[in-house]
């Protein structure tokens, strides 16, 4: 017996096994499939033997190598993949109706069968198409013996053949074994059951619940089908509303291979140049849990983003007096052992791409895959072990081109790779045990008692049927053997479709009135003219008033209308959690959801750790985003390499790294007063910092415009020195583990405050005075309310005086005065300077605004202030929401628990 499928032909034994013989079964009866029956006769005949069937992949390697040798009419697109791919498919159609003279046929139609035949010629005999497979096993029918063998044959609901060859050998089984064909069709009833759902994904749920209602009425699940038009969008929507639902089933899984993460990861890999490898793809690899490079054990994949975004000094460029902190050396080893990994990846990449053949190139992209992609331990979860063995499988395959294809490129791996990942699929479910799920094809000639059918509109059910402008109809009559023409592909849909609706008992009928992905809307099928279609509400209404079955598919849906409809859900913590910050944000209560850590604050904040006054600053500006950087250390990850041009962070480095160069060797005395000199450890620092994406003209402006700026501060300096000012020190660092102590500050509490820091310069005049100079390349503006009266501009800024308190160490007379002062070093910011003289007044000021930030830290006090703007485009306060968090903080600021610091968060004007 020859049914349509695999799956129908086991039905089908079932089925007889349970009625034959009042129920003990059958016996010398055979299921089989048509293209199975012909490979058994062909085996059994040894006509075929010693050859294989052809994989898709092979035959384009073949035509791939004509193309690169005579390209013909294709010369201008033989090197895209997407022509060998047409070409092949339309070669399969050729191998049983090639005609042996090609005079009669269009150039283009010509130009295809010549391409077919040289392609033919590299495959050699051994390989067999599905032709040479029919036509062997059609001339086997000829001898007695095999018809004698065979015996009587009946065709179950099998559909006329679309392919010549499969068609010619049906012909032979009528003529030798007088084939007897069963056959039944249905067509859509006024009183069948016919649904439309508001898009394809209201319509799977709708299917689960109906398949729940079944269930729950007794029918079993193996005895249930559902059935889809077209796999995209239906395959992976059925399957992840079915997983949802709890509900076991059988047939296509929700993913393929390309789904998986490490064959997504070995196709990102493979994409990379290996001379300059493209870090981001790296480290979207490394995010994902699976890049284990087996050489060595590499830095977290945070880790390895941040060293990408900003990578450690050079150690020629740390100061040479000064030991690297113990975290410096660390930051220092992982970025060697990131860059080195990277190198060594391009490096064996290289190999993979300039292989001399298909049998090396997939040896070495063994190797690569083991090396960088192999498995963390020696044993895994089944499902990442399936896919490894199924991506391995992609590489072995590799080998079939080796003698059939081109030698391999770069190109050609990636193309080869990515194909086969992406025709593999996965399956679910064993026979017998679940729902069974599949595409309309798979629906004929089973054996269920429910069926749904999905996807039932026009555009899916038919889907246009489209010509194939390599073998159009117009070139049928000049074939060796007739091609099925558009119209006759279409009535075989239709016909198609009516068998289906020959399988069940009872069918349900469902189509989309809307596009997942497009607009417009979809109307029912053709097919289902004259009948009665019934609405469902969609999968939000059903939330709100039931759905149409009164089934909960599942139970985040039971809880959603539980709630919707009592008001309340006992007992389920997620949801009273939700509900409190809700509340808190809504109400503005200062609790844990809004910042409010007072229960944990001891571990955030050590006293005995030196803090820096930049991080009372940040405290101030947004204390949330403050907790989220500096407590969770959760740093925005700004990929440089995407700028066309310098970065203000970059222009501000390269001035300050250039004045630090000039003036330390003027304090050490390596070199004299030039401004030369200056021009020149500036360029320098520009070959340093060029980065090859930057745009040249605009770099060119922000080079002219960096010396302009130095020049004019190297003037200004001089000025002062001829005045009797002299460097004393630069770049100067207090509070590190090495190096001078810490500036140490008694708070109105009692505790102490311990700061590190580093400034960029302290000066000293022939009076005593010193100065102390911190460098900007801003805008001065938002630094002008800093006055001795106003030492913190409203504890906004600390820099100033506790530069100040440590300056006072280079003082030669405890009464001399100390002035701390920003200094502007760029037009934008005027050359001004903004400062004031650091005297007990302002260390008092210092003591209680620093104290307030203080306490709050060390209480854990952490309110969702908005970060201002001026404070870069995209911060933390944009990546949450900043409609959103300003929604919270206007409610939260006047809470009686944030009064004590409400002069901190005054809007700026």
């Amino acid at each position: 017996m020859i049914a349509p499928s695999r799956t129908s032909a086991l039905d089908l034994s079932h089925y007889l096994g349970r009625v034959l013989n009042d129920g003990r079964g059958s016996a010398a009866i055979r299921t089989t499939t048509l293209a199975d029956l012909a490979e058994e006769i062909a085996a059994t005949d040894g006509r075929l033997s010693g050859r294989a069937p052809l994989p898709v992949m092979v035959r384009e390697g073949a035509v791939t190598a004509v193309l690169a040798e005579a390209p013909g009419l294709f010369a201008e697109v033989s090197d895209q993949p997407a022509t060998a791919r047409a070409i092949a498919a339309t070669s399969a159609a050729l191998d049983a109706t090639c005609p042996d003279d090609v005079t009669g046929l269009s150039p283009l139609v010509g130009e295809v069968a010549r391409v077919h035949r040289a392609a033919a010629g590299i495959l050699g005999d051994g390989w067999y198409t599905s032709h040479d497979l029919y036509s062997a096993a059609a001339d086997a029918l000829q001898t007695p013996g095999m018809r004698r063998r065979l015996g009587p044959a009946i065709g179950f609901q099998l559909a006329d053949e679309q392919d010549p060859s499969a068609a010619a050998f049906r012909a032979a089984l009528e003529q030798y074994a007088g084939t007897v064909y069963l056959t039944a069709a249905s067509y859509p009833v006024p009183g069948e059951q016919i649904l439309s759902a508001s898009d394809a994904d209201d319509e799977a749920r709708a299917v689960v619940r109906l398949v729940i209602e079944k269930l729950a009425a007794g029918t079993p699940g193996h005895r249930i089908g559902v059935f889809y038009s077209a796999a995209e969008p239906y395959r992976t929507l059925l399957a992840q509303r079915l997983c949802e639902a709890g509900v076991t089933f059988v047939g296509p899984s929700a993913h393929g291979l390309a789904d998986t993460r490490l064959a997504r990861g070995l196709v990102n890999l493979l994409s990379l140049d290996p001379a300059n490898p493209d870090v981001r793809v790296l480290l979207d690899v490394m995010a994902q849990g699976v890049l284990h490079w087996q050489e060595e054990s590499l830095p977290s994949s945070a880790v390895c983003e941040r060293l990408h975004a900003s990578p450690p000094a050079d150690q020629e460029d740390v100061d040479e007096d000064r030991e690297p902190t113990e975290a410096e050396q660390k930051r220092q080893q992982d970025y060697a052992q990131f860059t080195g990994f990277i190198a060594v990846l391009g490096e064996r990449l290289a190999e993979v791409f300039t292989a001399r053949t298909w049998t090396e190139a997939a040896g070495s992209l063994t190797d690569f895959f083991i090396e960088f992609l192999g498995p963390r331990a020696a044993t895994e979860r089944p499902e990442l072990g399936k896919a490894r063995e199924s991506v391995r499988d992609v590489i072995r395959d590799l080998e079939l081109l080796h003698g059939i294809a081109p030698a391999p490129t770069a190109a050609a791996v990636r193309a080869a790779v990515a194909r086969g990942i992406e025709a593999r699929r996965f399956w679910t479910g064993s026979s017998g045990t679940g729902v069974v799920l599949g595409s309309y094809d798979d629906g004929v000639g089973r054996d269920l008692d429910v069926v749904f059918l999905t996807g039932a509109a026009d555009g899916l059910a038919p889907a246009r049927v489209r010509e194939n402008p390599l073998l159009p109809d117009s070139t049928g009559h000049l074939l060796a053997m007739k091609l099925p023409t558009i119209h006759e592909r279409a009535a075989a849909r239709k016909d198609q479709f009516q068998r289906l609706l020959a399988t069940g008992v009872e069918r349900t009928i469902l189509f989309p009135r809307g596009n997942l992905r497009a607009g417009g809307t979809l109307q029912p099928s053709r097919w289902l003219a004259g009948t009665k279609v019934r609405h469902l509400p969609s999968f939000a209404h059903g939330l709100m008033h039931g759905s149409p079955t009164g089934v909960a598919a599942t139970g985040q849906e039971w809880r959603v209308r539980h709630l919707l409809g009592t008001g309340s859900l006992a007992g389920d913590p997620v949801l009273d959690a939700v509900s409190k910050v809700r509340a808190d944000r809504r109400n503005g209560t200062f609790s844990r959801f809004n910042g409010n850590l007072t229960g944990v604050s001891g571990s955030i904040i050590d006293p005995q750790k030196p803090i820096s006054p930049t991080n009372l600053e940040d405290w101030v500006i947004s204390p949330l985003a403050y907790f989220l950087r500096r407590v969770l250390k959760a740093e925005l990850f700004e990929d440089v390499t995407l700028e066309v041009q310098i970065s203000n962070l970059q222009r501000g480095n390269l001035m300050h790294q250039a004045l630090e160069d000039y003036v330390r060797g003027l304090t050490d005395g390596s070199q004299t007063v030039s401004s030369e000199r200056l021009l020149e450890i500036a360029e320098a620092a520009f070959q340093a910092t060029t980065n090859p994406a930057w745009l040249l003209h605009t770099w060119d402006r922000d080079k002219s415009r960096i010396r302009t700026d130095l020049q004019k501060v190297h003037d200004s300096d001089q000025q002062a020195r001829e005045n009797d000012w002299q460097h004393l020190a630069v770049e100067a660092e207090f509070g590190a583990e090495d190096g001078e102590p810490s500036v140490e500050l008694d708070l109105p509490n009692g505790s102490t405050v311990r700061f590190r820091g580093k400034v960029d310069r302290v000066d000293r005049h022939s009076s005593g005075q010193v100065l102390v100079i911190d460098y900007k390349t801003g805008k001065a503006d938002k630094y002008k309310k800093l006055t001795r009266e106003d030492p913190t501009a409203g504890g906004t800024r600390f820099q100033l005086p506790v530069y100040g308190l440590f300056a006072r160490r280079f003082s030669a007379d405890p009464g001399a005065e100390v002035r701390a002062e920003y200094r502007f070093i760029t037009a934008d910011g005027k050359y001004e300077r903004v400062g004031y003289e650091v005297g007990a007044d302002v260390e008092t000021r210092l003591r209680e605004d620093a104290g307030l930030v203080m306490a709050a830290l060390q209480s854990g006090v952490f309110p969702p202030k908005p970060q201002p703007e001026g404070h870069g485009y995209t911060n933390h306060t944009t990546l949450m929401g900043a409609a959103g968090v300003r929604h919270t903080w206007e409610r939260l600021k006047d809470a009686p628990a944030l009064s004590d610091y409400s002069r901190f968060f005054q809007e700026e004007k």
